[in-house]
């Protein structure tokens, strides 16, 4: 049986909100595998046995916060919500094992991808080194689950989830710009650092900024803004100290 394409499959996963959705097509081209058929049964709307109880916080005051919760005492509509949501999550865990599965191993797609990212990110490293913060040397970092996103770390491996990160199927300009905003990102949660700042409108360096996004597509070009106006600073890659303060 010939393993399908990597580019393609890797494709098909990642642009899935509910990666189950795939296991009928895949077994009817003739994949098969046990965790193939444990994704087929979660599409087929079966309810595998770990997913019948739901463990809530009890409502009543007798101390005990771990009361299972039977599916079935719960009203129709939440019945339904829960039951696919905890599907979902179950298709998503599974989705990186019925891939090697069928022969396709994640890892190298991954690195393949984190290594795109760390070239965007490159381009943002150029703007970190003209103002002043070189010493933040940014690094891919792929985050756990499935699909894969990779955020801008700290040269300690720290980052921030929080953002967006770096998704897999982000064309060239898309991706740099979500490096950009990760890399600002991750300056204001950790660092607690405002960055970059207008040259014009920009207020002290050391704040944090609650004001327009730091970055946006602008005629599919990634452009930095002015967080305080929003007006356009300089392409990603191209900050100089007219455009942004330095340190």
């Amino acid at each position: 049986m010939t393993v399908p394409d990597d580019t393609k499959l890797a494709g098909q996963a990642a642009r899935t909100t509910v990666p189950c959705s795939l296991a009928a097509k895949w077994l009817a081209a003739g994949f098969e595998s046990s965790p193939l058929r444990q994704l087929a049964q979660l599409h087929a709307g079966e309810t595998p046995a770990r997913l019948q109880t739901d463990r809530r916080k009890s409502s009543r005051g007798d101390g005990n916060w771990n009361q299972p919760i039977e599916l079935g005492q719960l009203p129709a509509k939440a019945q339904r919500l829960l039951h696919q949501h905890r599907a979902t999550m179950e298709a998503i865990e599974l989705m990186p094992e019925v891939l090697r599965s069928v022969g396709f191993d994640p890892a190298p797609a991954n690195q393949e991808f984190a290594a795109r990212c760390q070239k965007a990110l490159d381009i943002v490293q150029r703007d970190l080194d003209a103002t002043g913060y070189d010493q933040y040397q940014m690094r891919a970092q792929i985050s756990e689950g499935w699909p894969a996103i990779v955020f801008a770390a700290l040269p300690d491996g720290s980052y921030w989830s929080g953002g967006g990160g770096m998704a897999r199927g982000e064309d060239s300009p898309s991706l740099l710009a979500s490096a950009a905003d990760s890399v600002s990102g991750v300056l204001k949660e950790i660092p607690e650092i405002e960055w970059p700042v207008c040259a014009i409108h920009g207020g002290h360096p050391e704040s944090i900024w609650d004001g327009e996004d730091p970055v946006d597509l602008l005629k599919k070009v990634a452009w930095w803004r002015c967080t305080s106006t929003g007006h356009p600073l300089a392409p990603v890659g191209q900050l100089t100290a007219e455009t942004a303060r330095t340190r």
